[in-house]
């Protein structure tokens, strides 16, 4: 299911994406909270216009991706939500200072991704209660997902080595 705030664009996803073979259809965003496992939020919202998601018919094992929040002021996510689920977030400094944890204390924002991943039965106990990845990207999970589609490709002996390397004459200026 997708919604979107532009129901032009809304209407065009499926016919986008019909190259994946999936089964999407556009719906409100009431009908997604009440029945998803999984939500993703992606979205343009401006600073102060949010949060997208009311959160009011949410399932109680909900897991969000909130992967839009990358302003002071900008979140997807109304604090309530935040406050009943167990937030984790990618890099902590950067989610309190841009992503959805921005709304939290430092003692309401749950362990980190690295940390789950190290202890990986930490999150045993999240599986039946709602949870929120506080997505705001860094460059390390970039290079961990490059890293194994490279490992991948070359099991499978699929795709083309090229050089991505770029060294630019004015190491201020990447574009020059």
């Amino acid at each position: 299911m997708v919604a979107d705030a532009d129901p032009a664009h809304a209407r065009s996803y499926p016919d986008r994406v019909d190259f994946l073979g999936l089964d999407v259809r556009v719906a409100g965003v009431e009908e997604i909270e009440r029945e998803s496992d999984i939500i993703c939020t992606a979205t343009t919202v401006g600073v102060g216009a949010g949060p997208v998601l009311p959160g009011a018919g949410l399932r109680p094992d909900v897991h969000i991706n909130a992967v839009g929040a990358d302003l002071v002021g900008k979140f997807e996510l109304p604090l309530a939500v935040l406050r009943g689920a167990t937030v984790v977030p990618d890099h902590f400094a950067q989610a309190r200072a841009e992503g959805e944890c921005q709304q939290l204390t430092d003692e309401e924002v749950g362990p980190d991704l690295m940390t789950l991943c190290a202890r990986p039965q930490d999150a045993v106990p999240l599986r039946t209660r709602r949870t929120v990845f506080d997505s705001t990207g860094f460059a390390l999970e970039d290079h961990v997902a490059f890293s194994t589609l490279i490992e991948l490709a070359a099991e499978a002996g699929v795709g083309d080595r090229v050089s991505l390397e770029h060294l630019p004459e004015d190491a201020l200026n990447p574009y020059s």
